[in-house]
C-alpha cells in the first residue's frame, strides 16, 4: 500500500471514529480525562506561550512556514506544505457543520484563552492544518523537518485542548482529516509540472 493510500485509510478511521464516538458520546470520558491534564492550571506565564503556539496550525502559520520553506531554497517543500495545508483548511472548515458541536469553553468546561474561534468545535482546523503541513514535507522528502513539524503539530493539537477551544476527540478528528488533505494535495501536485527556478 501507497504512503498516500495510508494517509487516506489512517486518516479516514481517525475521523470517522472521532465523529461515531462524539455522536454515541462514548469519547466523553476521553474528552474528559485529556482536558484535566491539559488544562490543569499552570504559571500564568506559560497561558501567553501556549496562545502563541496554537497558531502555528492557522492559515498564518501555514503561510509562515511555506514562506519559510521557499525563502530557504527549499521550494518542492513549500509547495507541498501550502497545498496540503490549504486543503486542510478547506476540507476542515467543509465537514465541521457535520456535528456543529459546542466548545468546551462554551459548555463551560474549560477557559478561554485566545480570541474565538469561528464554527463548530469539530474537528479541529488548527490540528488538520499542521498535520497536512508535517505529512507534506514528509511526502516531499525532506523527513527531518517532517518529524519536526510532527512533533509540532502534537504541540499545537494539544494546545487547542489547553487553550479552551477544543476537545480532545475534535483533534483526532483534525489529525485525520489533515492526512486525507495532505495526499489529496500530493495527488493534485504530481499533476503539475513544477515550475522552473
Amino acid at each position: 500500500m501507497s504512503g498516500r493510500r495510508r494517509h487516506v485509510l489512517l486518516g479516514v478511521l481517525l475521523a470517522g471514529g472521532s465523529y461515531l464516538g462524539v455522536r454515541t458520546a462514548r469519547t466523553d470520558p476521553f474528552d474528559a480525562a485529556v482536558s484535566s491534564v491539559l488544562t490543569s492550571p499552570l504559571p500564568r506565564s506559560s497561558d501567553a506561550v501556549v496562545s502563541v503556539a496554537t497558531d502555528l496550525g492557522s492559515s498564518f502559520g501555514l503561510a509562515g512556514v511555506a514562506a519559510a520553506l521557499a525563502v530557504t531554497g527549499r521550494r518542492r517543500a513549500a509547495r507541498q506544505v501550502a497545498v496540503a495545508g490549504g486543503v486542510a483548511w478547506f476540507l476542515a472548515q467543509g465537514i465541521k457543520p457535520v456535528l456543529g458541536r459546542s466548545r468546551p469553553y462554551e459548555l463551560g468546561t474549560s477557559h478561554r484563552l485566545v480570541s474565538p474561534p469561528a464554527g463548530s468545535s469539530w474537528p479541529s482546523g488548527h490540528a488538520a492544518v499542521a498535520t497536512a503541513m508535517a505529512a507534506g514535507l514528509a511526502a516531499a522528502g525532506d523527513r527531518r523537518a517532517a518529524r519536526a513539524l510532527g512533533l509540532l503539530a502534537a504541540g499545537v493539537g494539544a494546545s487547542r485542548v489547553a487553550v479552551g477551544v477544543h476537545h480532545a476527540s475534535d483533534v483526532v478528528a483534525g489529525v485525520g482529516a489533515g492526512l486525507v488533505a495532505a495526499a489529496v494535495g500530493d495527488a493534485l501536485l504530481e499533476r503539475v509540472p513544477p515550475t522552473r527556478r
